[in-house]
């Protein structure tokens, strides 16, 4: 950088965008933007974007949404000492009105059992906030790690990845849906034996 400064490349490719006023012609049969593709009719399928209603959770489940966090890659950086300090396991983002109606309390230990029956291996701890949705909670995902070389990441939050067991997939281009997936709150672990 000291001896060159920034190297700039000529573009072998076109420009990168339009200019103002500039005639364009798409790659489609009318050389026009397409909102009805005859491509996709002689393929069989709608030549016009139909709207599909997504499926509903179903009463006293609520739909399963996950993202990620800053300072973690997918679930490959939980263990690492910097980033584990920064952020050591997920949280159960819950509503308030959900809360107030299941009686949780903020940092209370739960676990989640999903519409085919799927209960998380380990607890997650609960987040009242109105950052979501009363008919969703949501969870960072990368945790509930099971191996226990995973010294900083063992059992800690849960692992989302194991609830998603319905995955629907778009028929024209392939693309997956994984927010079908509804779960409910257990507040008794399910894992407990009962002596008798």
């Amino acid at each position: 950088m000291q001896k060159i400064g920034v190297k700039h490349y000529p573009r072998t490719s076109g420009p990168l965008f339009l200019k103002e006023g500039e005639k364009y012609e798409f790659p489609t049969e009318s050389r026009k933007i397409e909102l009805y593709s005859k491509e996709l009719k002689q393929l069989g399928f709608d030549p016009m974007p139909k709207y599909n209603k997504h499926p509903e959770p179903p009463q006293g489940f609520y739909r399963l949404n996950y993202g990620r966090a800053p300072m973690h890659t997918f679930s490959r950086t939980a263990n690492n000492p910097n980033l584990n300090d920064l952020m050591s396991e997920n949280n159960l983002w819950v509503n308030p009105k959900v809360a107030r109606i299941l009686g949780l309390s903020k940092g209370q230990e739960v676990w989640l059992r999903n519409q085919d029956k799927v209960i998380s291996k380990f607890p997650i701890k609960v987040r009242v906030t109105e950052r979501v949705r009363w008919d969703s909670v949501y969870m960072v995902h990368g945790f509930g790690h099971d191996n226990k070389k995973l010294s900083r990441a063992y059992s800690k939050g849960i692992n989302d990845t194991q609830l998603i067991t319905k995955v629907a997939e778009d028929p024209i281009m392939g693309g997956t849906g994984m927010r079908g997936n509804f779960v409910e709150i257990l507040t008794k672990n399910p894992h407990k034996t009962i002596e008798i």
